[in-house]
């Protein structure tokens, strides 16, 4: 496995790792030297390759602000246009990776390589080792929206090893797909189902979970990227909490350290959770959840039917915003929203046994449906058995 950037990016891989070592398999996760905690602390075997590239400074002004996609005259003015270029962050991570990674490679002799979206690294990497490439998604598969030319980005990488762009295939042999209709794009490239398994990382159960909630519980989280990469204050986040706080609910705020100090006074019905408390383990005793829209944390909330607020502040939020709001699970508000009345009414109507309720147990039957890690694995030898023949 190859994951790159940043430890969510590394957390949708975790699940299928475990699957295939209790199947008995070997399995190496490579990655920048920063991933080696994070990769450890799931289980599972960390090598160390290449350089470490700071992930704020790489996105420094790349990140841009969403726009609202339903109305293309009111984008802001700094919007970006979403692209992956030869100098852009995705291929500054690639270039600080590839070349230690296939050295790994052609040391070790992988049987199958498995990486995560926007792991351009890999992709090249399994081509010039001549084994299968495996693209898990992480939810749905934003990169359709993106615009990348084969010859200007992937063309220098691959030509390290005498591949041309052609030879190279950002999808692999095979992409696992976790996302059931109507929440994948409907021009994602087809791939083959796996359910999505919720991993956020380490976590201690506090004593407050050890028993049901005594009214509805509503989760407020802001993911992990926005605060890595210094975006966290574009998000008033307190004034979501506050507005949320107006509810007749219990409200828990599950947010990055560096975000709780700027929080100030909170409302007595306003828990702030500790760190480390994964949200797998608080959704499942919540009514409804409010974040940016992160797909891990998305996916998430609909494994365990939970309606959901989005209040998407970066492009790839806001398209998970809009497939989730296509599933009837919950909705999105526009940044200029993301507070007062109109953010409370909202999540009243989701606390509700309403639409997004019932649409939200749809949702989450249907990924219980899906093949699991374990089942999968067998898909994966079999891949790498055609191949060695």
């Amino acid at each position: 496995m190859s994951t790159w950037g940043w430890r969510s990016h590394f957390y949708s891989l975790v699940p299928l790792g475990w699957a295939l070592q209790a199947a008995g398999h070997e399995v190496r996760v490579a990655s920048h030297p920063s991933l080696v905690a994070a990769i450890t602390s799931a289980g599972l075997a960390a090598v160390p390759l290449g350089e470490d590239v700071d992930f704020a400074e790489a996105f420094a002004g790349r990140i841009g602000a969403v726009g609202d996609l339903d109305r293309p005259g009111a984008q802001p003015a700094d919007r970006l246009e979403p692209a992956i270029t030869a100098d852009g962050g995705v291929v500054r991570f690639a270039d600080a990776l590839l070349d230690d990674l296939v050295a790994f490679g052609r040391a070790w002799q992988p049987d199958v390589l498995v990486w995560e979206p926007f792991n351009l690294a890999a992709p090249v990497a399994a081509a010039a080792l001549g084994v299968p490439g495996v693209l898990n998604l992480w939810g749905p598969d934003s990169s359709v929206t993106l615009r990348l030319d084969p010859e200007s980005v992937l063309g220098p990488l691959a030509a390290r090893f005498g591949l041309a762009a052609a030879d190279v295939s950002p999808h692999g042999d095979l992409t696992l797909d976790p996302a059931p209709p109507p929440l994948q794009a409907p021009t994602a490239r087809p791939g083959r189902p796996l359910r999505f398994v919720p991993y956020n990382g380490t976590a201690v159960l506090p004593p407050w979970l050890h028993r049901p909630a005594a009214r509805p519980r509503v989760c407020v989280t802001a993911g992990t990227m926005m605060a890595g990469v210094g975006l966290h204050d574009r998000l008033d986040l307190t004034r979501v909490i506050r507005s949320v706080a107006e509810l007749d609910a219990e409200v828990v705020v599950v947010v990055e350290p560096r975000q709780q100090h700027g929080l100030g006074p909170l409302p007595a019905n306003v828990r702030l959770a500790d760190a480390p408390l994964a949200i797998r383990l608080v959704l499942p005793t919540c009514a409804a959840l409010v974040q940016q829209g992160g797909a891990g944390t998305t996916m998430t909330a609909l494994t365990y039917g939970v309606p959901q607020l989005i209040l998407p502040q970066v492009s790839d939020q806001h398209f998970n915003g809009e497939r989730l709001a296509a599933t009837g699970a919950g909705t999105w508000l526009a940044p200029e929203h993301a507070g007062g009345a109109t953010l409370r009414d909202a999540v009243g109507e989701l606390i509700g046994d309403g639409p997004a309720r019932t649409a939200a147990a749809l949702m989450r039957d249907r990924i219980r449906a899906l093949p699991s890690p374990a089942e999968v694995v067998p898909v994966l030898t079999a891949l790498a058995r055609r191949t060695r023949t």
